[in-house]
């Protein structure tokens, strides 16, 4: 258990520094460009971000670990929404932008209830399971979203809302292109090692402890897979970019229950248990609190009060799970 423990602090020093790499390489980006941190965190960061829980996900769906993968989507979700805002609103208060509270947030309500529907509705023998089919619903619902988004910053362009604002900051961008690709793929390879290392020896340490599969997905694989979603968080909390975080944060989720679900279950169906019901019904009670909050705070702001609560409530969660 000594050389997992080692390769954990491995892993740990290779995730922040990825997670510098790639919030520097996307605010560059948004600068070069002209574009909002909001779409880069919805799109670029939170793919990037993602990328842990992809390979799980293809690995563990070859392997026909359902619960692992269904668990780690779900609970990674949980993990990004209490613990990663819960800890970055200790750092610096977190303004929720309007189009996060408005628009997004409502869409991964949608999303949660359309992974209820799916969950619910086929059977393969006597166990519910997500389809093949029902894995390409939940892809095309990935890539409408990424069009959306795209879509709906290119409206907000062209009614030149925050314009002037966004030429003055692309021209104060000195880094190249290049400059910038190199910061973002050395990012994301060492959110990717980092959290390898990270997740790999912590399942390895909670077998050894003699921990379920179900219990590990949703804990300890999906607290390891958000590892970057933390990092990333924090580094862009402490440079005051709220719409980057809470973009990053936002895509993330929906890419976790559309993506990381609809992938594994076109590698191999995967068995839905009816346990994760509740844990879905308790996402989405999570979601309208998160609106509530900050539809009630001056300025639609988390301070660091609301931040200990959101913390408090995870390892409620967990103890939950227990």
């Amino acid at each position: 258990m000594f050389w997992q423990i080692i390769l954990v602090i491995v892993g740990f020093i290779l995730l922040i520094k990825g997670a510098d790499l790639l919030v520097k390489a996307a605010t560059s980006i948004a600068k070069k460009f002209g574009l909002s941190e909001m779409l880069i965190g919805l799109t670029i960061v939170a793919i990037g971000t993602s990328l842990p829980e992809i390979f799980i996900t293809i690995t563990s769906a070859a392997d026909g670990h359902s619960e692992l993968i269904i668990g780690n989507a779900i609970g990674s979700c949980i993990c990004n929404f209490l613990l990663v805002i819960g800890i970055t609103s200790l750092v610096s208060p977190v303004k929720f932008n309007k189009r996060i509270l408005k628009r997004h947030l409502p869409i991964g309500i949608a999303v949660m209830i359309l992974l209820l529907f799916l969950g619910n509705t086929s059977k393969l023998g006597e166990a519910y399971t997500i389809t093949r089919g029902q894995g390409v619903i939940l892809i095309l619902a990935t890539i409408a979203y990424i069009i959306y988004t795209i879509y709906e910053e290119k409206k907000l362009k062209d009614k030149n809302l925050d314009n002037q604002i966004l030429e003055e900051v692309a021209s104060k961008e000195k880094k190249s292109i290049y400059t910038i690709v190199i910061y973002m793929v050395l990012g994301i390879l060492g959110l990717k090692f980092g959290s390898d290392l990270v997740v790999d020896n912590s399942i390895s340490i909670a077998e050894i402890l003699g921990l379920s599969e179900k219990f590990i997905g949703m804990t300890i694989v999906a607290g390891g897979t958000s590892l970057p979603e933390i990092i990333t968080g924090i580094i862009a909390a402490r440079k005051r970019e709220s719409d980057l975080l809470l973009g990053n944060i936002t895509g993330s989720n929906i890419l976790n229950l559309c993506l990381l679900i609809g992938l594994g279950a076109v590698i191999n169906p995967l068995v839905f248990s009816t346990d994760f019901n509740s844990s879905i019904l308790i996402l989405i009670i999570i979601t309208l609190a998160l609106q509530l909050i900050a539809n009630t705070n001056k300025n639609n702001q988390l301070e660091r009060r609301n931040g200990f609560l959101l913390i408090i409530a995870y390892f409620a969660y967990i103890m939950f799970l227990a």
